[in-house]
């Protein structure tokens, strides 16, 4: 059985806590070849161009490396071909999670191999196993996918490497996310997080799913977000992407927009009524806001594919048509760190994307969440600021241009309840990569070099 260690505690912790210190720590200048070299597996990723992804796994491995400068870390992405230049120097390994019958089998015989007594350190077939096989941790950062709301066989895909890393023998980190709830996958997920390492959540809802599944042996600790450690782009850069995009200076207040391509697929079960009426309920809003306070709108994509039918650029496009006022858009692809300058240009937001909420919120921006999950209510809930998520279903003119003008008249409170919070959010985040060097200056299992 491959239980957690006795060394770290993983007592579940409560907000403004730290995350568990092992009782004796080995000082970085006396770390082993294990921790100077240590190797590191990132499985979960979907692709850069969804932005709060790409977010999460620059500050991944920017920050451990500030720890641990010679780490390897190696991505296992189902996109290797666009995440490769784009996460260098760090290596890109594809990823077979969503071929379930192939990466199923890879289980299968993992576990036979194990079973027999089998050590395997290579795994030539497979490149992401074969990484595994070699890594020191393996660390699971899919932010909202070890769930069932998106259906069971997503679910299942990603399940998938982290029952492989366990059939390996490896040490399994989840990290920073929201997870749950689980319901024909719920046997699975209490074998996998009875086995992890350690499981860190970045919002306090998460912790009952978990205790759904096994109140006794499943002991998560509270973090937050990767992103909340994401440094902007200088100011210079964000003054010539606006320059570039014709965005002019506002002569009054400027509203920012992340519509999601979610919005606009009819077929969507997490968007109850999806599809025109949703995007005409907000046209009728925006355009209301223009006349009525004279704002200036502002639309910023966060995911742009890597599918035309995922680019927030069309569902902004199809906005803009229902529009009477015309209002900004960015066109082109830019970096997570650049959007997040450009949101931080704004004097308030309404994000149907959970990542460019949280740049708003951390530039100090008073944003009006659209949250369809738990995640964007479990954020928003540990900064205070409950009153702030608006339901995916309850998208309609009238609301939207309620709470939309509610967020301006409340802008000043809104401001100092994140000024008050947001210190604490950014420790907890950089508590996450700190218990990834704990694990490796700890209790690292011994590989062959």
């Amino acid at each position: 059985m491959y239980r957690t260690p006795s060394r770290l505690s993983t007592a579940p912790s409560q907000a403004g806590e730290r995350l568990p210190r092992p009782a004796r720590m080995k000082p970085v200048a006396q770390a082993t070849r294990r921790v100077d070299s240590a190797r590191v597996v990132l499985t979960g990723t979907y692709c850069c161009k969804n932005k709060g992804d790409a977010a999460m796994q620059q500050v991944f491995a920017s920050e451990l490396r500030k720890r641990l400068p010679d780490a390897d870390i190696v991505l296992a992405s189902p996109f290797p071909q666009l995440d490769g230049d784009y996460y260098a120097p760090m290596r890109v390994v594809k990823s077979r999670r969503r071929n379930l019958p192939l990466a199923t089998l890879h289980w299968a015989i993992l576990e036979s191999l194990h079973a027999l007594g089998v050590p395997l350190k290579r795994y030539a077939i497979n490149a992401e196993i074969d990484a595994m096989a070699r890594a020191d941790l393996v660390v699971d950062l899919s932010g909202d996918m070890l769930t069932e709301d998106y259906g069971a066989l997503v679910g299942y895909s990603h399940f998938l490497p982290l029952l492989q890393a366990q059939a390996l023998g490896r040490p399994l980190f989840v990290c920073a996310q929201s997870v749950g709830p689980f319901r024909r996958l719920a046997p699975m997920a209490r074998r996998i997080f009875r086995r992890a390492r350690l499981i860190a959540v970045r919002e306090s809802l998460s912790p009952p799913l978990l205790a759904a599944l096994d109140d006794d042996g499943i002991h998560p600790v509270q973090t937050a977000d990767l992103a909340f450690m994401l440094q902007p782009a200088p100011e210079e850069r964000i003054a010539a992407i606006l320059t570039q995009e014709g965005v002019p200076e506002a002569p009054g207040l400027r509203l920012g927009v992340s519509v999601s391509a979610l919005l606009a697929n009819k077929t969507n079960r997490h968007v109850g009524g999806a599809g025109s009426d949703k995007l005409s309920a907000f046209a009728r809003a925006l355009d209301h806001l223009v006349e009525s306070l004279g704002i200036d709108v502002l639309l910023v994509p966060h995911v742009f594919g890597p599918r035309p039918s995922g680019d927030d650029r069309a569902v902004g496009e199809q906005l803009a048509r229902l529009m009477r006022h015309p209002i900004n858009r960015l066109e082109r692809e830019y970096r997570p760190e650049e959007i997040k300058g450009v949101i931080a240009r704004c004097d308030a937001f309404v994000g149907c994307r959970m990542h460019a909420n949280i740049a708003a919120l951390d530039s100090g921006v008073p944003v009006l969440a659209i949250g369809y999950s738990h995640k964007t209510r479990g954020i928003l809930h540990d900064l205070g600021l409950d009153d702030w998520v608006l339901s995916s279903q309850d998208i309609e003119a009238d609301t939207l241009i309620d709470r939309i003008e509610s967020l301006f008249a409340a802008a000043s409170g809104y401001r100092s309840q994140l000024s008050a919070r947001l210190p604490e959010m950014r420790r907890r985040s950089r508590e996450t990569i700190d218990s990834v060097a704990r694990i490796l200056e700890t209790d690292l299992p011994d590989l062959a070099a």
